[in-house]
């Protein structure tokens, strides 16, 4: 772990060069970014193995440090050119790689002597247990409290986003747009399904997050890096956030510095303000310090508030300028411009300052309505410093040569030798009944349920498993696993790395399969965890078969998470403006949104046979007996006419896959 008795470091995206002069020349410690695969930013401009030397000898020589993300899911046949970029990254001094598998560590490890890992946010971390050995920096979700943060950064070197957009779903648990769009966000090109009309409002749109007031708390919570997020925003943005935060970081150490202390930390309205401008959709300070993060009104830039116009007239609340960019807030859209003419008491002036009353009106609609928000998008007094350019050198002519040869484990085909197995998820006593007298080779329940232990005693024919929930604290962990030593279960579908290395750990004989929630995408994840995992549902049919360790268990039919969230829903479903239903229940303190359609392969399931593909899984709340029943009789190769029954459902990812 580095060392956390040092100034809290300030770090930055660069999403382009543009973006990481901004940077470097505005106040940051460490900037973090991405080449052209496998980051969680594919759509920016990124940059690549031609060019990477000569920008991390940019901001070295400037004492700005460089991490390179490579923190999305890989693909089996992506293995190797995966550890090719990050030897790119390697050779050219990078500082620290980003990583969301945390199965990939020995070989990092191992292949890239020195070199830093940090965990991403992708990884879901949400207690200690779940911080793997031999790392340096655990990126913290989101979703945590301050009082969360300051417990796991007491032990590890943590670093917490303090600026930026939110993802409304734990980062790394979101399918939504994968399944629905095709497009992954564990794979760097999220659609933003949640900045999409629910109900008839931007229900999942979030805030964007604005920690500049807490400064002080965050360091003193021990956390070693400030983070902000952006890596597709604008120069001008990273340049502002650098430089106010560089500003109040350094205020902040003042002050404890200060013997007298008689000065406070208080943050400028024009800090906010310019940070308002950069962009902003409102901000909050998030899960951290217990505040809202949603507006349900528009999921887009708001820049600062300036009043509200009537008739083309408008009471200034802020100050304004010639060739400001504004945006007029009408009920059914947005309509932006440049400021080319303000009238002051019918007197054109080039500025206006707050309290004037003027007409900056170009648009003969905006004119004819009232109360029409209008709210500052650009200002010509924010301009970005860029410093110097990056300057051109010759490795940028030739791909940069590979100093070791890189060693990758070589896995030879493993069988499984066990018979066709089903395995069923259940919510009540009823369902776990039909699923037992169906014989269900394994029935899952609920750990945290009252009658987990009487449901265990009922069964005659299923194996006994409990399953436990996603996201757990480190005192949730101890309490479900005295609930495991307490029931004695034949086994765990584990749901969470924290609570898998506590069990794994244990005395106790348990047969553990892991949830989806592990992401599991190749061969070297199969190989990592101790337990059975349930394939990524992200993996087509192809891509499923071309594993060799068989010992996987494929999701066949029912219900899919497509998000789970710490952001309470009241509504039992989301309906989009495309009428699909959503359906949305609440699991143990989070909430989960599921598929408009269930998944159900159902003759498909004897293409997986062939394959050697024996553990299939169902997650269904009702009639989960009649299903059992019909999977039985797929795997036994009776015959089953599935036309008629399919109707409805979907495949999910068999056939398309993601990018």
């Amino acid at each position: 772990m580095e060392n956390k008795n040092k100034k809290v470091e300030l770090l930055l995206p660069a999403g382009n060069e543009d973006c990481l002069r901004a940077a470097v020349n505005n106040g940051a410690d460490a900037v973090y970014l991405g080449m052209n695969k496998f980051n969680a930013r594919q759509s920016a401009s990124n940059f690549n193995a031609n060019n990477i030397s000569r920008v991390i000898s940019y901001c070295h020589k400037r004492n700005v440090k460089v991490y390179i993300a490579l923190n999305t899911l890989v693909k089996n046949h992506e293995i190797g050119q995966y550890f090719e970029l990050m030897d790119a990254a390697y050779s050219a001094k990078a500082d620290a790689v980003i990583i969301q598998d945390p199965c990939f560590i020995p070989l990092i490890k191992k292949n890239f002597p020195g070199l830093k890992i940090h965990l991403s946010t992708q990884a879901t971390v949400v207690n200690s247990y779940s911080i793997p050995k031999d790392i340096e920096r655990v990126i913290l979700a989101r979703e945590l409290s301050i009082d969360e943060i300051q417990e796991i950064s007491s032990g590890n070197s943590t670093e917490v986003f303090v600026h930026g957009a939110l993802c409304f779903s734990y980062s790394g648990q979101c399918l939504f747009s994968s399944v629905v769009g095709t497009r992954s966000g564990n794979r760097g090109i999220c659609a933003q399904p949640c900045r999409k009309r629910y109900n008839n409002k931007y229900n999942l749109s979030t805030m964007d997050l604005c920690m500049l007031e807490k400064i002080p708390e965050l360091i003193k919570a021990g956390v070693s890096s400030f983070k902000i997020e952006g890596r597709l925003r604008s120069p001008v943005y990273v340049a502002t956030a650098a430089r106010i935060y560089r500003k109040y970081i350094d205020l902040c150490y003042d002050e404890n510095n200060n013997e007298k202390k008689n000065s406070k930390f208080v943050v400028e309205e024009k800090d906010i303000d310019d940070l308002k401008i950069a962009f902003n959709r409102e901000f909050t300070t998030g899960f951290a310090f217990g505040d809202n993060i949603v507006d349900t009104r528009k999921p887009m830039n708001r820049g600062l508030y300036i009043g509200q116009m009537r008739h083309g007239i408008i009471h200034l609340k802020k100050g304004l300028k010639v060739g400001d960019g504004i945006a007029f807030w009408l009920a059914d859209k947005v309509i932006g411009q440049k400021v080319s003419s303000i009238l002051k008491q019918g007197v054109s002036v080039k500025q206006a300052s707050a309290g004037d009353i003027t007409d900056i009106s170009a648009i003969k609609k905006a004119r004819d309505m009232e109360n029409i928000q209008v709210y500052k998008t650009s200002s010509v007094d924010m301009k970005a410093h860029l410093g110097d350019e990056i300057s051109l050198a010759r490795q940028d002519t030739s791909k940069i040569k590979s100093k070791n040869k890189i060693m990758l484990p070589q896995f030879k085909k493993q069988e499984n030798k066990d018979q066709c197995r089903i395995f069923v998820k259940t919510y009540n006593q009823k369902s776990a009944l039909e699923a037992d007298k169906a014989k269900a080779d394994i029935v899952y329940y609920d750990i945290l349920k009252q009658d987990c232990h009487e449901i265990k005693c009922l069964l005659k024919h299923s194996k006994f498993f409990v399953y436990t929930p996603r996201i757990v604290s480190d005192k949730k962990i101890n309490d479900i696993v005295k609930l495991i030593e307490k029931i004695r279960p034949d086994g765990v579908l584990v749901a969470n790395r924290g609570l898998l290395k506590s069990l794994s750990q244990h005395p106790m004989p348990l047969t553990l399969h892991l949830d989806y929630s592990f992401n599991c995408f190749n061969d070297i994840d199969l190989n990592c965890y101790q337990g059975i995992p349930i394939c990524s549902p992200e993996l087509n049919f192809n891509e499923m078969s071309a594993l060799k360790n068989k010992k996987f268990i494929a999701m066949v039919h029912g219900d899919i998470v497509l998000m789970t969230t710490k952001q309470r829903l009241v509504m039992p479903e989301l309906i989009d403006d495309e009428s699909r239903h959503f359906k949305v229940r609440e699991s143990h303190g989070v909430y989960e949104i599921l598929n408009c359609r269930q998944l159900g392969l159902f003759n498909h399931l004897r293409d997986y046979l062939k394959q050697g593909i024996k553990y299939f899984y169902i997650d269904i709340s009702k009639d989960v007996g009649k299903y059992v029943r019909i999977y039985r009789k797929i795997l036994n190769l009776e015959q089953f006419d599935d036309r008629k029954i399919s109707k409805g459902y979907t495949q999910g990812h068999l056939k398309r896959g993601v990018n």
